[in-house]
C-alpha cells in the first residue's frame, strides 16, 4: 500500500513538473508586439505587461483590506449585540429584525446613499459591515444556546461565575457554530467588495468593471478568477482555524 501511494505521488509530481515546464515555455514565447489569437485571455497582458503585477497586487490588497475591516468590525459589533441578546432575551427579536432590515437593502443603493455623506472608503466599510451583522449575531447566539444544559449546570456546580463560564466553557464549545458564521460572512463580503467599484473602490472587482467598460475580456476573466480564488482561500483558512481551535471536535468526529 505504501509503495502504491509513493508511486502515485511520483506520478503526480512528474505531471506537475511537466505542466510547469510547458507553461514556462509558453510564457517565454509570448510577445507584446504580436496580435493575440485568443480574444478572451491575453496571456501577454498577464505575464509580460509591465504594470500588470502592480495592478493585481494593489487590487488584491484593497480587496483583502476592505474584507477584513468589515468582517472584524462585524465580529466586534455582533459580539456586543449577541451579549445583549443573551443577557436580555427580549432584545433578540428587535436586534435580528434591525440586522435583517440592513441585510435586505440593495448594496448599490446603500453605497449610493452613504457616499453622499461620507467618503468612499468609510461608506464601503459601513455598508459591508452592516451586511455581516445578521449572519454573525444569529450564529453567536445559536452557538451559545447550543451548549448542552448539563455542561452549564456542571460549570455552575463548580462555582464558576457567569463571565468565567462564558469564557472557558460556553465560547469554546460554541466556536464551530460561530466560526461557521464568520466563514459565511467572509465569503459574502468578498463578493460584495467587488460591487464597491461603483464608488471607485472594488479591489479585484474593479478589474471586472473596467474590463467590461473597455470590452477587454482578459481583465474580466482575471478579476473574476482571482475573486473566486480569494473567497475559497479565505474559507479554507477559517476552516483550518476551526480545526486548530477545536481539537476535541476532531477527536469526536474521528470516533
Amino acid at each position: 500500500m505504501s509503495s502504491l501511494r509513493t508511486s502515485r505521488w511520483i506520478v503526480a509530481g512528474l505531471a506537475l513538473a511537466g505542466v510547469v515546464a510547458w507553461t514556462a515555455s509558453r510564457i517565454s514565447s509570448l510577445s507584446l508586439d504580436t496580435q493575440a489569437t485568443n480574444p478572451i485571455m491575453r496571456w501577454e497582458w498577464l505575464f509580460l505587461r509591465e504594470g500588470t503585477r502592480d495592478e493585481l497586487r494593489d487590487a488584491t490588497w484593497e480587496h483583502l483590506t476592505l474584507t477584513f475591516t468589515a468582517v472584524l468590525a462585524g465580529i466586534l459589533i455582533s459580539a456586543v449585540l449577541a451579549a445583549i441578546a443573551l443577557r436580555l432575551r427580549w432584545t433578540f427579536a428587535p436586534i435580528t429584525a434591525f440586522a435583517s432590515f440592513l441585510y435586505t437593502i440593495p448594496s448599490v443603493a446603500l453605497f449610493g446613499l452613504l457616499v453622499t455623506e461620507l467618503g468612499n472608503v468609510r461608506s464601503a466599510q459601513i455598508a459591508l459591515t452592516s451586511y455581516t451583522l445578521l449572519i454573525l449575531v444569529r450564529n453567536m447566539v445559536a452557538g451559545i444556546d447550543g451548549v448542552p444544559r448539563a455542561v452549564t449546570d456542571a460549570a455552575d456546580g463548580l462555582g464558576m461565575t457567569r463571565t468565567r463560564r462564558l469564557a472557558t466553557v460556553e465560547l469554546p464549545l460554541a466556536l464551530p457554530v460561530i466560526i461557521a458564521g464568520i466563514r459565511v460572512a467572509t465569503v459574502t463580503t468578498v463578493g460584495l467588495v467587488a460591487i464597491t467599484a461603483i464608488i471607485q473602490l472594488g479591489g479585484l472587482g474593479r478589474l471586472i468593471f473596467d474590463g467590461y467598460g473597455q470590452q477587454f475580456y482578459t481583465k474580466m476573466v482575471v478579476g473574476s478568477v482571482l475573486s473566486v480564488l480569494l473567497a475559497v482561500v479565505l474559507d479554507l483558512v477559517f476552516y483550518r482555524l476551526e480545526h486548530l481551535l477545536t481539537p476535541w471536535a476532531r477527536r469526536r468526529s474521528a470516533r
